[in-house]
Order: C-alpha cells, then structure tokens, then sequence
C-alpha cells in the first residue's frame, strides 16, 4: 500500500521504543496471550496488539483492510484516492462524495467550530508552503504567499448539503491528516470489537486507542515522551498515563521544522492567522472516547496553547474530550506540565 501522507506528518507518534516515534507503549508485550503485529502506513507506522485466540491472520488482514480503504479515501499522496478527486473538482457545483468521506468531513467541521477555527480542514494551502519550503529551504515562505493562502482557508468555506460536497470557493482545497489516523483507529477498533475481541492496543502513525485490560488485568499504560530526549533521539517519558476504553492522542512542534529566511518555520500553521502560533507549549496529549477527536483536538490544543485551551476545553468537553496534557519549557525543571480536567484515574 503506498502511504496516505507525506513522511513528514504532524504526529508525535503515541508509539513504542522499537519504532520511530514521541510515545511508546509499557507493558505486557512478553505475554504470550497477547498477539501483536506491526507495520506501515501514511507514510509512517502502526502497531496492533490483540489479547484473543481468534487467529491472528484474520485480524492482520482485517487491519490492512481498514486502512487500505482509508487510504483509497483520504490519501493527499495516492492519484486515485477521493481526496485527490475533491481537490481536483475546482467548482462550487456539489460534488457526490462517499460516505465514508462525508462521516469524517462532517466531524472534522463540527471539531472546527468548537475549537473556534484552531483545527481546519482546509489548512492545506498553508501545509503546502511548509512542504515545499521542507524540501527545499531556498524556496522561502514569503510573507505574500501567506496571505494569499491564507484567504483560500477556512471551515466555513465548505459544507455538507444533501448529501453532497460544497464549496464556497472553486480553489478549495482539504487536507484530513489531521484527524484520518484517528478516525481510522476508530474503525478498527469497530471491527475488532465486532468479531468479538474485547481487549486491545491501537497505534496508528502514533495516535493510540485502548479497549479493555491486558491478560494479567491491569490497564494500558501510554507514556507521553520528553521532547528533549526525542529530538536526541531517545524515548524518555515525561509521563505514563493509564488508558481504558479511551484514545490518546499527542501533537508538538518540535520535531518537523525547517529554516527558511533565518527564521524556524514548523509545520503547525494557526488557521486563522497563517502563521505558526506564537505560545511556550511544544506538546499537547488528548484523552478522549473517540480517536479521531482526541486527533484532532490535539492540533487545536498545539495552535491555541494552555490559556487559549481552557477558555475553549468546555466546548471541546462536549465532543468527548476528558482531558489534555500541555508540555512546555519549565523554570526549575525541564518541563512544565499544564493539565486540564485531568481524570484522577489518569493522575
């Protein structure tokens, strides 16, 4: 399968030490009840963890499968996938759109609306200028190609109506990968419970979601990596956090950015100013029921910053949100943490 995305994607990757990534997984992987598997997509990783005796073929294929058809759907890399044709439609006549795509748009929107424009799914303008500036640092962002792109952005440009993809504007463009990791996370885990498997780990290009205990009873534990030792390639924890039935999601700044005009330039584009936001938080983990919310409230969290978040996290609670964990350069120590509506089963 060729990968959804670019290597280069937003994720701190909620993963284990053995692959590339901000997050690793803390236990139980000796256990011989628990069948695991790994490997790649949009353009990064993924790790399933099962505790079943269903044959583990049948749910690596299962797997593969979902993500195969994620990838058809949402894919800004593959020619032929929907996203492609979405973007390539460049008119304000509705556009039939499959309901896989629809579902998924739809919650993008609503997410957009309750983080107040900080997660957009038209942010692709933007994305693009930092793409190409990543590939080649000589091309430059200009503060002119920032405005332009910024006019072609904004969630209310696009809407659902009957059943149908409208535009706004005929140059529109969306960009999902802020949130179809999750989603697909989401999905999966539908069809695992579905063929009767209660307790498993999800890790997709570093977003986890967690069903039930593992074989010895205790919970999932994610730990939530220091940024410092993963820019130096390590996989300290700064925290671990206890996850049931609830997925974990984390996004930062610190690992994709390029110099461009003397100036750091990352990937995390506010949508509202085209610009990189402008707060001490280098990281930002979500607890919520959904994969794909806790996705992609984890990028609006990374574009607001903690005092923005909390005059927001009401709006963001009533999406299934429980609770999000800022990391940011601390006075004393390395980092300082920064918990809102923090669970006292996560403290």
């Amino acid at each position: 399968m060729r990968a959804m995305q670019s290597p280069s994607r937003h994720r701190l990757m909620l993963l284990p030490t053995m692959l590339s990534a901000a997050v690793f997984l803390a236990g139980c992987a000796q256990d011989p009840i628990v069948q695991s598997f790994v490997g790649s997509t949009m353009g990064s990783a993924y790790e399933v963890k099962v505790v079943t005796d269903h044959p583990i073929a049948d749910v690596r294929s299962l797997v593969a499968q979902e993500l195969l058809a994620f990838d058809v759907t949402f894919s800004n890399w593959r020619d032929n996938s929907e996203m492609m044709r979405v973007n390539a439609h460049r008119s304000t006549e509705p556009l039939e759109i499959s309901e896989r795509f629809r579902a998924l748009l739809q919650h993008a929107l609503r997410i957009a609306k309750a983080t107040g424009g900080a997660f957009d799914p038209t942010i692709k303008p933007l994305s693009d200028l930092y793409r190409a500036a990543k590939e080649d640092p000589t091309v430059g962002i200009e503060d002119a190609q920032q405005v332009l792109a910024k006019e072609r952005v904004g969630y209310q440009k696009v809407s659902i109506q009957d059943g149908k993809l409208v535009k706004q504007h005929a140059d529109l463009v969306l960009d999902l990968d802020g949130i179809v990791a999750g989603a697909a996370a989401d999905a999966i885990a539908a069809k695992l419970t579905a063929l009767g498997i209660q307790s498993f780990y999800l890790q997709i290009t570093g977003e986890v979601l967690c069903r039930g205990v593992k074989p010895d009873g205790t919970v999932w534990r994610i730990g939530v990596v220091d940024p410092s030792s993963d820019a130096a390639g390590g996989q300290h924890a700064v925290v671990t956090l206890p996850l049931r039935d609830r997925a974990l999601c984390s996004s930062g700044d610190y690992r994709n950015a390029v110099i461009v005009g003397g100036r750091v330039v990352h990937h995390l584009f506010d949508p509202r100013t085209g610009r990189n936001p402008e707060h001490a938080v280098v990281s930002a983990s979500v607890i919520a029921d959904s994969c794909a919310t806790a996705d992609a409230i984890g990028t609006a969290m990374m574009v607001l910053g903690d005092e923005a978040g909390r005059e927001l996290w009401p709006a963001m609670k009533e999406l299934g949100a429980h609770s999000v964990l800022f990391l940011k350069p601390g006075v004393e120590t390395r980092w300082q943490e920064v918990k809102i509506e923090w669970p006292e089963e996560n403290s």
